[in-house]
């Protein structure tokens, strides 16, 4: 059977359209960053382009952040340095910009009290019309305390006070005091309800260390009562050692241990 000339040329044009659109989009999607493909191939770490406060969209990011905030303790201060490059308008001011809208975008997880900003030059290509770059860098910054020492950490939803050794009671600490008075003002009016929850280190027994625990927890909820909100409205437990969240070996360990949680439910 003869194949007619004209149905030759005819296939012969459809095979180079054909080939000419599979190499444009094999040069888009490996050269030139496919939107379809650029989300697998990112790590989620926040990207900026040239002279943007704001970082590009990532579907990444969740995962990105979350690997980021695993890598903190309790109470630690995460340290964002955002980067400027020679020539960005504002650079310093870009900079500290671009670390506020990473820790923007960390929230609620970790609270800005938390967080501390820094700005600083790079040379790493990133060039105007060019493709988007990292522009931060992390650090957190270990909490250290005194023995003597109590500290107040927020995160999503809970409230950690954190007690010196041997304590239950929290009512002399004026910063401690003047917390927990705006707390409850702030929930006075509405229908939160509030779980306290006592924690302690392993020194002792663990019998007594569960009602040692009750009664750090029942000290911070007489605070509750004292500022406005209703005994109904606070329920008190005790974890006593069983749920410690550092390392009791070390004195820095067993301080972060001994802790009350107030979980606020709105």
């Amino acid at each position: 059977m003869k194949i007619p000339l004209w149905l030759i040329l005819l296939l012969m044009v459809g095979y180079t359209i054909w080939c000419a659109n599979f190499w444009h989009n094999y040069q888009v999607r490996h050269c030139c960053g496919d939107e379809s493909t650029l989300g697998v191939q990112t790590s989620g770490a926040p990207l900026f382009k040239w002279n943007m406060e704001k970082p590009v969209e990532d579907a990444n990011f969740a995962a990105w952040k979350k690997d980021l905030l695993k890598k903190g303790g309790q109470g630690d201060t995460l340290v964002i340095t955002g980067h400027y490059r020679s020539g960005e308008k504002d650079g310093e001011k870009l900079a500290l910009a671009r670390a506020a809208a990473i820790r923007d975008m960390l929230a609620p997880e970790i609270p800005a009290s938390r967080v501390r900003l820094v700005a600083s030059m790079v040379n790493d290509g990133l060039v105007e019309n060019g493709d988007p770059k990292e522009s931060a860098s992390f650090a957190w910054s270990k909490m250290v305390l005194k023995k003597e020492d109590s500290a107040i950490i927020e995160s999503d939803k809970d409230v950690i006070l954190l007690f010196p050794f041997n304590s239950t009671e929290k009512e002399h600490d004026p910063k401690v005091d003047a917390y927990l008075k705006e707390l409850c003002e702030k929930h006075k009016s509405d229908n939160a309800s509030f779980v306290v929850t006592g924690h302690t280190d392993d020194v002792g027994e663990a019998a007594s260390n569960q009602a040692f625990g009750l009664k750090r927890a029942k000290s911070v909820a007489k605070i509750l009562t004292d500022n406005g909100i209703s005994n109904s409205r606070i329920q008190t437990g005790s974890k006593g050692e069983s749920e410690p969240v550092a390392d009791n070996g070390t004195e820095d360990g067993r301080h972060q241990n001994r802790r009350v949680v107030i979980t606020v439910n709105r």
